[in-house]
């Protein structure tokens, strides 16, 4: 702030400008990250704002070296609303020492500089989420750069494509939504794949594509096709035919219903999704399954914050473990198998809730802590939209029956019937992405980036909407 120029040491413009270098040398292990340099003036305020928009990037964060009028840093932000905010009240003191003069107030002034542009950006209703922190500590760094994780999600999002490969099944109006009020919320997509583009791609994939499909599965997995090898080979078709698709429309997420024309009843592809979905979850773009487009952003954010996003549901409750069985029928994500764990990759009889052929998914997910996730419209909620996050853990696998992917989930809300009442009332559809990793909290900040409600369901059930 040039108003104290006159009572700082010389060069202080200088030594403010190498904070920002440091701040920023900090947060480099994200990814890549373009200093934009000092702010000191309305003018080099707006130079920044200019080259912040050439760049585009997935966020920007602000860090004020000190009381800095709000207008300057305003005039980065301002012009470029697209951008995600993460601000940064980084401290080089840590104790306030006999020494302490006005020189030393205005040197360490960032928590007012915050101040200051925090108000303006509410004003705009601009949201942004804050760290405050000293500059120079690890477990700080890595608080920075979870929010601008967050917040270059929020970006990613709000470009969302979201391919839609087959209606719901008949009746499921609660995983469906009008694709209009979607992008009205918060700007994703819904891409509608027609029935004759979607043949021409799974018929016409090689049988070197079907082949590579079924030899690129991971080393944790094991191939069991003996069952049925014409099935898995239509199998490993959709596989080809889904990643072909995925390429073509840039899809970033997306839904398959394979029990209707666009699987197991059209004699020209007749397999079901559940190997195609599996492998292009694992390789970063969820597939939900039975056209659940909204499941498909809940995952998106699981994968993306948590690594891994296991298309299921709450089934059961085990009252003496306290505990959901969450299962599906058929679909996993490789990311959540521990290592050494089971995974098996099978030809389909009976095992997916009906005779269908194809190939399915069973494999173990790594005890850890965990969140299930749902997202959906709501009446009332800002935006019309809500994320649901419900933290816990996941336990050793099950031994049960079932030959598809299941897992023990349990809550933090105990016991889990009081789970489940909060995860109805919260307006939660019948799937959702578990998810590792307790991810509440970054749900939250991700909801009040994207402008749409959440609810949180932990020891108490509480709304952030």
């Amino acid at each position: 702030m040039p108003f104290f120029n006159e009572i700082m040491p010389p060069g202080y413009p200088a030594d403010r400008e190498a904070f920002g270098r440091v701040a920023a040398e900090a947060i480099s292990p994200l990814g890549e990250v373009t200093y934009l340099g000092l702010v000191s003036d309305a003018e080099s305020g707006a130079a920044a704002g200019r080259r912040l928009g050439e760049l585009a990037p997935d966020a920007v964060l602000l860090v004020p070296t000190m009381a800095t009028p709000a207008r300057y840093l305003w005039n980065v932000v301002g012009p470029n609303p697209a951008v995600p905010v993460v601000l940064w009240a980084a401290h080089e003191a840590t104790e306030v020492l006999p020494g302490y003069d006005m020189v030393e107030l205005c040197r360490h002034s960032s928590n007012v500089g915050a101040l200051m542009i925090g108000n303006i950006l509410s004003r705009h209703g601009r949201a942004f989420k804050a760290v405050v922190g000293p500059r120079d500590r690890p477990d700080i760094h890595r608080e920075v750069m979870e929010a601008l994780s967050v917040a270059a999600l929020a970006r990613t999002l709000r470009s969302a494509r979201i391919g839609r490969i087959g209606a719901p099944l008949d009746g499921y109006d609660n995983v469906d939504v009008d694709p209009k009020t979607l992008k009205a919320a918060f700007g994703a997509e819904i891409v509608d794949i027609p029935l004759k583009e979607w043949e021409a791609a799974c018929t016409g994939a090689s049988p070197a594509a079907r082949a590579g499909i079924l030899s690129g599965l991971p080393a944790c997995g094991t191939l069991d096709i003996e069952a049925d090898p014409d099935g898995a080979d239509r199998a490993a078709a959709m596989a080809a035919g889904l990643a072909e698709i995925v390429e073509r429309h840039d899809l970033t997420a997306g839904a398959l219903n394979c029990r209707d024309r666009f699987g197991v009843n059209n004699p020209r592809i007749s397999a079901l999704g559940c190997l195609a979905v599996t492998k292009m979850t694992s390789q970063g773009v969820p597939f939900a399954c039975t056209g659940d487009v909204i499941t498909a952003v809940a995952m998106l954010i699981g994968k993306r914050l948590g690594g891994a996003a296991l298309y299921c549901e709450l089934d059961a409750i085990d009252e003496a473990r306290d505990a959901f069985l969450c299962s599906n029928t058929g679909e996993g994500d490789f990311d959540w198998v521990p290592p050494g764990g089971l995974c098996r990759i099978f030809a389909s009889t009976r095992d997916s809730g009906r005779a269908s052929p194809g190939c399915s998914i069973r494999h173990h997910l790594r005890p850890a802590p965990a969140t299930m996730i749902g997202f959906s419209p709501r009446g009332g909620a800002p935006g019309g939209f809500v994320l649901i996050a419900m933290e816990g853990e996941t336990l050793e696998p099950p031994d049960v029956a079932l030959s598809v992917t299941s897992a023990w989930f349990r809550a933090s809300r105990r016991p889990m019937r009081r789970a489940m009442r909060d995860w109805i009332e919260a307006g939660a559809t019948h799937h959702g992405s578990l998810s590792p990793g307790h991810l509440g909290a970054a749900i939250a900040a991700l909801g009040k980036q994207l402008g749409i409600g959440v609810t949180r369901i932990g020891d108490i059930g509480h709304d952030c909407s």
